[in-house]
């Protein structure tokens, strides 16, 4: 069933043309500049890939340390302080250099998926790297992704880790906790 899902909605996105893309990421940014604006500290970004929202993670907040994901060993990592990346077996640009940080040293994660529900589930590409680094996590888990990718509800999983908000162009979607001190998007 997900992989039905996970391909009818990648069909989609790759329909996305450059412009439409680089238009929608601008608002899926300004949308995450204000959820984030009261935010310090490390987060945990990701590097784009072509069929996810294009984030300018500079530009989203300058009080933000971020950090960003790195196989190791089949297993996610995150790096901060990175100035040289290189991309990984995945096809993502991943951090050579910089500090590993543990989780627990990390405020929150932003987190792309090929698509997410408004529960805030994610699908991701079917490895679950997220899903198993992030299944304890107690931390603030935000998702980004289109509003073409953005389901009703998604088919699930126990292990499929539920993101706190999802962040498209056009909405934030707050899926249960409280967040004292995120930024007031409405």
């Amino acid at each position: 069933m997900k992989s039905v899902v996970r391909s009818n909605i990648l069909q989609k996105l790759r329909a996305l043309d450059l412009a439409d893309k680089q238009s929608q990421s601008s608002r899926i940014q300004d949308n995450l500049k204000k959820v984030l604006s009261s935010q310090t500290g490390v987060w945990g970004a990701y590097s784009y890939l072509s069929d996810e929202p294009q984030i300018q993670w500079d530009q989203v907040s300058g009080k933000i340390n971020w950090a960003f994901p790195k196989m190791q060993k089949q297993e996610l990592s995150f790096v901060h302080s990175a100035q040289v990346f290189e991309k990984s077996e995945f096809g993502f640009m991943e951090p050579n250099d910089g500090e590993t940080v543990s989780l627990e040293d990390i405020k929150g994660f932003v987190i792309p998926a090929v698509a997410y529900d408004k529960k805030g589930y994610r699908l991701g590409r079917g490895k679950g790297h997220y899903d198993r680094a992030l299944q304890d996590y107690a931390g603030i888990k935000i998702g980004v992704c289109f509003n073409v990718s953005l389901c009703e509800e998604l088919p699930r999983e126990e292990h499929d880790i539920q993101c706190d908000l999802v962040v498209t162009e056009d909405h934030v979607y707050q899926t249960g906790r409280n967040f004292e001190g995120v930024g007031k998007w409405n």
